[in-house]
């Protein structure tokens, strides 16, 4: 048993390396060979655009996005199937002020305010525009070529991703 264990050890690291997605340098021309991987802040934080090379065909969105060290949480209610915080934005005590409404605190528990939202956003190659997912970033397999995006909504203005 003693002679398997390591050979069990080197094929687990040998799979498990070879199914990683990894951030990549765009193109010299701007291009992405991998998946464009997006995040608007909305004002909130510094925007992320990066590169990101899958090893088979597709790859879960929630995986590219972990690649570019962006995290993100759920709710109680619904798990990862509602971004209500990326990256700790909004903050877990973050006040929101929106004209004419109450300070607004995101406590998670439930769907997020339609005043102060994650929205999750995909392309597909050769789309032009930025379109809201019909799927969640737990669920929705991307391919070479195609975008995944996050942008946080505050007061009624629907944000993009950027690219």
């Amino acid at each position: 048993m003693r002679k398997f264990l390591p050979l069990v050890a080197l094929a687990t690291l040998v799979l498990t390396g070879c199914s990683s997605v990894n951030e990549v340098a765009f193109d010299q021309d701007g291009g992405c060979s991998g998946v464009v991987v997006a995040v608007n802040y909305g004002g909130f934080g510094d925007d992320v655009l990066s590169c990101v090379s899958i090893p088979g065909q597709t790859a879960l969105a929630k995986d590219l996005f972990a690649a570019v060290g962006v995290r993100t949480e759920g709710t109680k209610a619904y798990g990862d199937q509602v971004v209500c915080r990326v990256n700790n934005i909004p903050g877990k005590n973050q006040t929101i002020s929106i004209a004419g409404e109450p300070d607004y605190v995101e406590d998670c528990n439930e769907m997020p305010s339609a005043l102060a939202y994650w929205g999750f956003f995909s392309k597909s190659q050769g789309q032009e525009s930025w379109a809201f997912a019909t799927y969640t970033i737990a669920n929705l397999e991307v391919a070479a070529g195609d975008s995944i995006g996050l942008a946080f909504s505050v007061a009624g203005n629907s944000a993009r991703p950027t690219d």
